[in-house]
């Protein structure tokens, strides 16, 4: 999977999640700034857990503040 087919899958995951339209989520917005609270982001990491296969903590969000930056993060984890 490429960067950016991650970062689109992972923008309409935040969309569904936040109940936003996916054009309002730039990839360099952090995720507080789009609304993305601790439980939120709970949910998040684990949605994204399950459909990748790859194993996530707490504060992944946190280390990884924006679509862009846990993009790549989650890729590295994935097998090629």
């Amino acid at each position: 999977m490429s960067t950016s087919a991650m970062e689109s899958a992972l923008k309409m995951q935040l969309a569904t999640l936040l109940d936003r339209d996916v054009q309002t989520i730039a990839s360099d917005a952090s995720f507080a700034s789009l609304g993305l609270d601790s439980a939120a982001a709970v949910h998040f990491i684990l949605e994204i857990e399950q459909i990748y296969g790859v194993e996530l903590y707490p504060g992944v969000t946190q280390d990884y503040p924006d679509v862009a930056r846990l993009a790549d993060f989650v890729l590295s984890l994935t097998p090629a």
